[in-house]
């Protein structure tokens, strides 16, 4: 038997380049998986209370805690103890709270709470997710902002500009590059599925020549994918809720 690598009838071996290759097209899958799972959760946080926020500060205050009002009678601070570990309390005041107001008077009793027990955290009153409303919240490709880790959101921000690259200058494609940007830039979920099925569907690797992908099917798996991330949104907010 000679030293040729034997392939299954109908299938083509992959050489060491195209291996390669689905390597890195896996290994950004899983980055762009793990950064669109860091953004949901920053933006739907677990409910927490003052204990938990206890247990995640320490004695230096390191912990950064944005607080904001969002009404009269309602403050709200959120947190991140780590990957998928934002957490948000939600804390309601009996009565109007007097001057210097809300946030003053929930920062102090926190603040008391977390001194007694030898800890403290930063307070910063701002809205992480100012501007992130209507429309936009149903664009996974504007949450890189918000991932928290900056490792990873630089890593989605390196692995979404090499398929952009990618989609014009491949010379072998499926589908047409403006199909890929309209996919990719509007919706976002078109980098999953550029690096799912370009230049060859990752589910029956092959040598370039795949069958041609229309703008229909470009549009049809970009919607499947941003359908399966807004589920996963509603699922999290029903556990998290």
């Amino acid at each position: 038997m000679s030293e040729a690598a034997v392939s299954r009838p109908g299938r083509t071996a992959l050489r060491p380049p195209a291996a390669v290759g689905v390597l890195l097209r896996l290994l950004a899958l899983l980055v762009l998986t793990a950064g669109t799972a860091s953004a949901l959760s920053h933006v739907l946080p677990a409910r927490a209370g003052v204990t938990e926020l206890s247990r995640d500060a320490d004695p230096g205050g390191a912990l950064v805690v944005h607080v904001r009002q969002t009404d009269l009678l309602e403050v709200r601070a959120r947190w991140s103890s780590g990957f998928l570990g934002d957490k948000e309390i939600v804390h309601r005041f009996a009565s109007l709270p007097l001057s210097p107001g809300g946030v003053a008077a929930f920062e102090e009793s926190v603040g008391r709470t977390l001194r007694a027990e030898g800890k403290k955290v930063t307070f910063v009153e701002d809205d992480p997710l100012a501007g992130l409303g209507g429309l936009s919240a149903f664009v996974p490709v504007l949450y890189w902002r918000f991932v928290p880790e900056a490792w990873l959101r630089w890593s989605v921000a390196l692995c979404c500009l090499t398929v952009l690259a990618l989609a014009g200058l491949r010379r072998h494609r499926r589908a047409a590059a403006g199909h890929w940007y309209a996919a990719c830039l509007l919706a976002g979920s078109g980098f999953f599925v550029h690096l799912w099925c370009e230049p060859f569907p990752l589910h029956r690797p092959g040598p370039p020549g795949q069958p041609a992908m229309t703008g229909r099917r470009v549009a049809a798996g970009t919607v499947a994918v941003l359908g399966c991330v807004v589920a996963a949104g509603v699922i999290l907010a029903l556990v998290r809720g």
